[in-house]
């Protein structure tokens, strides 16, 4: 399966810091669940190999992607003129991220790989594993007349894999970092050999499964209660300062620089 990965090699998705937290007009009446009363997370690490392998799957991995996206909607807020007693009506354009199974099918091909279109069934089939492994909840339900739709969305606005699939197969690394790899070069103008680029595969290839090994290690020490996005950068950096500790880490480093600046 070709998962996207957003990260060079982990899969964040970090959430839009534009979604309001507001009740939107489209979700005016709507009865929270009791996950739904709880205030989104930030960031989850997962660091359990069931859980993360449980994104392995291209329909789950579509649904994060087209919850964390979310879709626009209207907020409209009604206030008084102290002076004049009238009622000033505001309506603006917002995002949220809680959605109904249908707008998740309906903006789908925005989110999926060659825009394809999640179907209904395959929402249906796929939510609940999503909650049983803690990446949505079912967020609260809208009843208008006879009709009442149930409302989603992800327990956090990102989730850091530090386990699983993605991180032992070659292959798969291998397609996320040839493309990354070529960008690099071409936007900083870096002039290196067909032979030189197929070693720096390799040996970026190697460096990425090196730090695999590290980095549940290193994601079971956050403290989950205060995590945040900035945990991220941090998370990183001390992933790297571990990393340094390791001969053959150190070895791929120095070589990847000596091809990168050869004159240096």
């Amino acid at each position: 399966m070709n998962r996207r990965i957003e990260n060079a090699l982990v899969n964040t998705n970090m959430g839009d810091d534009n979604v309001t937290t507001e009740m939107t007009d489209s979700l005016e009446g709507i009865v929270l669940t009791k996950e739904g009363k709880e205030p989104q997370k930030e960031i989850v690490f997962i660091t359990n190999e069931e859980t993360a392998d449980v994104l392995d799957e291209a329909v789950r991995y579509n649904i994060l992607q087209t919850l964390r996206k979310g879709v626009e909607d209207t907020l409209t807020t009604r206030t008084t003129d102290e002076e004049t007693g009238d009622t000033i009506i505001r309506e603006k354009v917002v995002k949220r991220n809680v959605l109904s199974v249908i707008e998740i099918v309906k903006n789908s091909p925005e989110c999926c790989m060659n825009g394809e279109e999640i179907t209904k069934n395959q929402v249906y089939h796929h939510l609940p594993k999503l909650i049983e492994y803690g990446y949505v909840i079912r967020y609260g339900t809208v009843t208008k007349g006879k009709r009442s739709t149930d409302y989603y969305r992800r327990t956090a606005k990102g989730f850091m894999l530090t386990t699983g699939a993605w991180g032992t197969e070659e292959k798969r690394i291998r397609e996320k970092l040839e493309g990354y790899t070529d960008k690099m070069l071409e936007t900083f103008n870096l002039k290196i050999s067909k032979e030189k680029r197929e070693e720096l595969l390799e040996l970026s290839v190697k460096r990425a499964q090196m730090q695999y090994e590290w980095r549940t290690k290193i994601a079971e020490m956050v403290n989950l209660d205060i995590a945040t996005k900035e945990s991220l950068s941090m998370y990183e950096m001390l992933l790297d300062y571990y990393s340094v500790g390791s001969k053959e880490y150190m070895d791929a480093i120095y070589r990847i620089r000596e091809i990168l600046f050869p004159e240096e």
